[in-house]
């Protein structure tokens, strides 16, 4: 793992044009921009000392053993990846996310992770130690054996070798999952996954191999208590699971953001020290993640004051504080805490945005929101087989002066403006008739203002009005699209810029399938050198009181399957015109994916007809069933037609008669 202090980087000299004339430009990291070294927050499981030629993960050396690394300078224990061991008698109370490993258990577990293998772990026996390597790594060896010198100082056993203490018995076991390493009992309880079992180990050095694995944590129990010197970790391949989080990039002015590309490449190997070759088809994978910020630091950093409460401060003045005993600097709450120490942490989210949802592929919008002057990236490689891994070799980022200075926008009920502590609510799956209001301001001559608006829509939503002007009136635009997910109108008669700068307004009918749906929106210049610029939510309009793009649904009727609806239960196939198929719609509320199946059924429940089997996300659905199956009339009698979903949550079904007449 590497962390480094955050620290601005300024790109301005590394802004790349794509073209002269044009106004987007491109920040690249990695591969012709900045340096990945110089760009780095922190790692957990990337090799940076192959930083120059792209970030890849950690492939460990069978001959290391992974639990000691180099003594820091106050003389703290580290893995081979330099990140300090936290130890404890019990289990910590959350997992930890920032790649450090733990150790918990008998007394001695600082020592058996200190190279040291003359001195035992410790002046009693020992019975049970848990670790955690900070994330999953490829092992397959686990050594563990007493100390080469010394003796007994016990009462009643004074003087006998240490050497021949060692454990008569032991259990071995692996898991990546954290339920059993934050709550299982080590003294009595093995991890689901055990490695070896010995009830009568009768030589003083414990060698267990065994296939490599991926494991994140490890745990050796000894029923029959002894001595041990040290506990080493042996492992093959690359680790599986990896991150990059970079220092803020300050793009000198508030920007809006285009495109993100980069460049990944897929390895395999056939084991270590050998050829690495170029597998496109590996199962490797890359996931990135951003988000944009008004100011230097995505946190807020507090201190205690005289009276016990917090002040804000910066985080030059945090580092400085007293760290409260019982709690790290990331601690939320203490204890006994003492006025100047440290107090908590936390997002910055009037400033900052969260982390996006991850971009699976290159070339796609960035979704952090526009009109930020800092950004920030992270990305996770991943690989299912040990010995495959991807190399990151660059990622870069569209962006471009801003259109306006802000662009905002709020939704309501168009019978509902002012909606009680500003929440609009709807029913699930009902037609309804929203207001999207957008007002811009401009706070410089180079903002060139837009004439065009994309809003992206649960479904496709009819436009009933476009407005606009003070008071608002009603317009027409130049053109429109609509599709299943957006609604797209331009309006280069009527353009909205610093001379001409007026409110619009739409009024559409939609539904939502959602119990929170965000009407993200953008506006753009068309034909225009800049990129689109996206729609804050705030206050757009003084005739409503929402100051946000959220639509909420009751949670308590969330119904995952709804509105099964038939155009007709009675089919005469008979090709007059009239009832010749079955016409059903149904609607999926709150589930991004889920698998599922419609079928026609006989009455004895035997499948006639498969309609679909898939995964599918939110929103209304149609289908056609034309009463044949593989080309032939289907007999006539009544039927049965079943709808099920199948989520986290259980399966979810409806099902109609439907009979079928010559």
């Amino acid at each position: 793992m590497v962390r480094m202090n955050v620290t601005r980087v300024m790109i301005a000299m590394l802004a790349l044009p794509l073209a002269a004339s044009a106004q987007v430009q491109t920040l690249i990291i990695g591969d012709g921009g900045v340096d990945w070294l110089g760009s780095i927050e922190e790692t957990i499981g990337l090799d940076t000392a192959l930083a120059a030629n792209g970030l890849q993960p950690v492939e460990l050396d069978p001959s290391v053993n992974v639990n000691v690394g180099p003594l820091t300078e106050s003389g703290q224990y580290t893995s081979i990846f330099g990140a300090v061991w936290g130890i404890s008698a019990n289990a910590p109370d959350v997992l930890s996310t920032d790649g450090k490993p733990f150790m918990y258990g008998s007394r001695g577990r600082r020592q058996v992770t200190d190279g040291d293998i003359s001195l035992a772990s410790d002046s009693e026996p020992v019975d049970h130690y848990t670790m955690d390597f900070g994330f999953p790594l490829p092992i397959n060896r686990v050594t563990f054996f007493p100390p080469a010198t010394g003796r007994l100082t016990l009462k009643g056993s004074y003087g006998l070798l240490l050497k021949d203490q060692y454990p008569r018995q032991y259990t071995l076991s692996a898991s990546l999952n954290e339920q059993e390493y934050l709550f299982t009992s080590p003294r009595t309880t093995d991890f689901d996954d055990v490695l070896e079992r010995k009830l009568n180990q009768s030589e003083r050095i414990a060698d267990v191999r065994f296939s490599t694995q991926f494991m994140r944590f490890v745990r050796v129990r000894f029923p029959l208590r002894g001595f041990i010197a040290e506990i080493e970790v042996y492992g093959e391949g690359f680790a599986p699971q990896t991150r990059y989080v970079s220092q803020l990039f300050d793009m000198g002015e508030p920007v809006n953001f285009g495109r993100l590309h980069y460049v990944f490449e897929k390895y395999s190997s056939t084991g270590f020290g050998t050829e690495q070759e170029l597998t496109p088809d590996a199962p490797v994978h890359l996931t990135v993640e951003t988000r944009s910020g008004r100011d230097d630091t995505p946190l807020i950093y507090h201190v205690i004051t005289e009276l016990g409460s917090e002040r804000v401060v910066d985080l030059k003045t945090f580092n400085r504080a007293p760290a409260p005993s019982g709690g790290g600097s990331d601690a939320v709450k203490f204890q006994g805490v003492a006025p100047g120490q440290r107090g908590s942490v936390q997002d910055d989210i009037a400033n900052w945005s969260f982390w996006t949802a991850a971009h699976l592929s290159s070339g796609e919008d960035i979704r952090a929101p526009d009109g930020r002057q800092f950004i920030q990236v992270r990305a996770f490689l991943t690989s299912e087989e040990i010995l495959a891994f991807g190399r990151l070799k660059s990622i870069s980022i569209e962006f471009s002066p801003l259109l306006a200075n802000p662009v905002l926008g709020e939704v309501a009920l168009v019978d509902e403006p002012n909606p009680q502590d500003g929440v609009v609510e709807v029913p699930l799956g009902e037609l309804v008739t929203l207001t999207y209001d957008v007002r811009a301001e401009f706070s410089s001559p180079s903002q060139t203002g837009f004439n065009g608006i994309r809003l992206n829509t649960p479904e496709a939503v009819e436009l009933q009005r476009f407005e606009m002007g003070e008071p608002l009136a009603e317009v027409q635009p130049d053109s429109m699209v609509v599709d299943d997910e957006s609604l797209v109108v331009y309006f280069p008669s009527n353009p909205v810029a610093q001379a001409t700068n007026t409110p619009i307004r739409l009024t559409f009918g939609t539904r939502v399938f959602n119990f929170n749906t965000l009407f993200e929106g953008e506006v753009f210049q068309i034909g225009g050198e800049n990129l689109p610029q996206s729609i804050d939510g705030g206050d757009a309009s003084s005739l409503v009181s929402t100051n946000d793009l959220r639509v909420f649904s009751p949670l308590d009727k969330l119904e995952v399957l709804s509105a099964l609806d038939l155009g007709s239960s009675v089919l005469t196939p008979n090709a007059d015109g009239v009832n010749d198929g079955l016409d059903l719609s149904f609607t999926l509320h709150g589930i991004e994916g889920a698998e599922v199946e419609v079928g026609i059924y006989d009455l004895s429940g035997r499948l006639v007809q498969r309609l679909v089997s898939e995964s599918r996300g939110e929103g209304r659905y149609t289908e056609l069933w034309d009463a044949q199956v593989k080309g032939t009339h289907t007999p006539p009698g009544t039927y049965l037609l079943r709808v099920a979903v199948d989520t986290d949550l259980g399966t979810f079904e409806k099902t109609r008669t439907i009979a079928i007449a010559y």
